[in-house]
């Protein structure tokens, strides 16, 4: 995030920002040579072996990773699998997926004119402290001692010491087993810091879209997106739907226990997936609305300023081909005066659509369906083959 440019300021912090390059924990593991797009997986494999591998031997070793030994073996707990081998790869797969989006939209808002060349500086220096926040150590310490902050031992009926039903990580009774205690210590805190941090990235991005939002932005009531021209905002920013997954995939986790373990009917956890589902929607899009009131002014003005240009444009088709025709109605083939007025109808048509909230049916059913992946499966194996196959060919016959 340095360079020069014309104007004096430094036109390349738009051009290098990043909501993932950043920060000491990025630093280390750049050391190391593991964040680089092509060593994702090698990543997702490196942190299993340090959050979910640990428990598996832990567990072989006291025979509680499957068997009769206890009610909830390791290799049936679906919450450990929600955890580890569905939110965890997601969390860190988002790092790739989600910033290229990030870097496009903070690099076309720095050279599409949509802010104006008097608001660019003010522009960049808010990137910069983002970049500023982003590295900051103490934040990540913070993040890192809130998530190894030992819970458990506050929490009475903490998830991991149920006295409900035997389970690989101990009971009230019988106390935290060492596979149970490298959960509540490694395993479970490393989870927290990735969503901690990820949590933190994406206040970040709604802290620039909130500094951009109050820029005088130069809007286009006529752009063929409906929303004056940010429609690549939307598409940008809804790929943050995989948080939504990732976080949806510890939620389903638990809910599979209770159905599988503790006979919890499928129809109980229906309201609750309901609520998630409509909850991560409003929590991805909702900042767009940051924008609401900039595109009901833009789609208001061109309203009106179109409106009076086409009461002189209508009229003087009127006049040349309908009330006073200058030429015979079949003159009119081949002329340009129909097409140039259907043209104009068109564009007013647009600005009539403009989305005050920049955003669609297709963008809410994009996070909904990352939200709803993961219980959609539990959903798929909670069901027995025979209902499934009966619930299909009763939609489609």
């Amino acid at each position: 995030m340095t360079g020069e440019s014309s104007n004096g300021q430094d036109s390349s912090i738009a051009a290098n920002s990043s909501l993932i390059a950043g920060g000491p924990f990025y630093r280390a593991l750049r050391g190391m040579g593991l964040f680089e797009p092509h060593r994702t997986v090698n990543r997702v494999v490196i942190w299993l072996a340090v959050t979910w591998l640990p428990l598996l031997v832990l567990t072989l070793a006291e025979g509680t990773a499957w068997g009769n030994k206890v009610k909830i073996p390791l290799l049936h707990d679906y919450s450990i699998y929600g955890r580890f081998l569905v939110a965890l790869p997601l969390l860190i797969a988002a790092e790739v997926i989600i910033d290229p989006f990030m870097r496009r939209v903070v690099a076309t808002f720095d050279s599409s004119g949509i802010i104006r060349e008097g608001d660019l500086p003010a522009y960049r220096a808010t990137l910069e402290r983002i970049r500023q926040l982003r590295d900051s150590g103490l934040v990540e310490l913070f993040l890192a001692l809130a998530a190894f902050f030992p819970f458990f031992l506050f929490a009475a009926d903490y998830e991991w010491t149920s006295s409900r039903v035997s389970a690989w990580h101990g009971t009230t009774s019988q106390g935290i087993t060492p596979a149970g205690w490298y959960f509540v210590v490694i395993s479970s805190p490393f989870l927290r810091f990735l969503m901690f941090r990820w949590l933190w990235r994406y206040a970040l991005w709604v802290y620039l879209l909130r500094r951009v939002s109050t820029l005088n932005l130069v809007l286009l009531p006529t752009h063929p997106d409906r929303m004056c021209g940010l429609g690549f905002l939307l598409f940008a920013h809804q790929q943050f739907g995989i948080l939504a997954a990732a976080l949806g995939s510890v939620l389903a986790g638990q809910f599979a226990n209770e159905i599988a373990h503790f006979g919890v009917p499928l129809r109980d956890v229906r309201a609750p997936t309901g609520v998630y589902i409509g909850s991560a929607v409003l929590v991805v899009l909702l900042p767009l609305t940051l924008f609401s009131f900039k595109l009901f002014i833009a789609r208001r003005d061109g309203i009106v300023h179109y409106s009076v240009v086409a009461r002189g444009v209508t009229r003087e088709f009127d006049t040349k081909w309908i009330t006073k025709p200058e030429s015979p109605p079949a003159a009119m083939i081949g002329t340009q005066d129909p097409s140039s007025l259907i043209d104009y109808i068109s564009s007013f048509d647009i600005i009539q659509a403009t989305r005050v909230i920049p955003a669609n049916r297709r963008a809410v059913l994009y996070v909904a369906a990352y939200a709803a992946a993961p219980f959609a499966i539990v959903w798929l194996l909670a069901t027995p083959l025979e209902q499934l196959v009966a619930e299909i060919l009763k939609r489609l016959l």
